[in-house]
């Protein structure tokens, strides 16, 4: 599969796209493939990397972000994400036997938070965020109150993009990232 929205040449990145790349930089440590796609529109990296620090803030936890985030991408099929929240959930110390089995297409069973959190997440994605009065309700008794619920549906809107994005694009994951299952 060749990537059909390349990355930009650093030779021919304009000061703009330079900037935007610093930034992500200074906020990941390195280039990855997908900014040096995206910074075509160096405007809407930076915006993705603002939304993503946002989300990091927002008060999900970084395991709630991650079960999100892979829930996410394997809906929606999105060769590059998987391999890339694979790596994030590992750097970010979170239970890899849960991640891959959300990698894998699993539903995690039991009433953990992680389970709970994925569910709803499928409830959110399936009904458009049209959560019925009863599926709201055990949204809060599950422990998700609306600030959450806020951040949830961040999250998922930031996956849709980064998803839609990669898929359209093509985005070789990064040589770092591990194998996908």
């Amino acid at each position: 599969m060749a990537q059909r929205i390349p990355p930009v040449s650093p030779d021919t990145q304009t000061p703009a796209q330079k900037s935007a790349l610093n930034k992500v930089r200074a906020a990941w440590g390195r280039d990855l493939n997908i900014s040096d796609a995206m910074v075509h529109s160096p405007e809407v990296l930076e915006g993705f990397l603002a939304f993503w620090t946002a989300l990091d803030k927002c008060g999900l936890s970084h395991e709630d972000r991650e079960v999100i985030c892979m829930e996410m991408a394997v809906r929606n099929g999105c060769h590059y994400c998987v391999p890339a929240h694979l790596n994030m959930a590992e750097a970010r110390g979170i239970d890899m036997e849960m991640i891959g089995k959300i990698a894998s297409g699993q539903t995690l069973g039991g009433n953990s938070r992680a389970a709970r959190l994925q569910q709803l997440t499928r409830n959110l994605v399936e009904s458009g965020g049209n959560l019925t009065d009863e599926q709201l309700a055990q949204a809060h008794s599950d422990g998700f109150d609306n600030a959450q619920l806020v951040a949830i549906v961040a999250e998922i809107a930031h996956c849709h993009f980064t998803n839609s994005f990669n898929r359209l694009a093509q985005t070789e994951p990064d040589a770092h990232f591990p194998p996908a299952p």
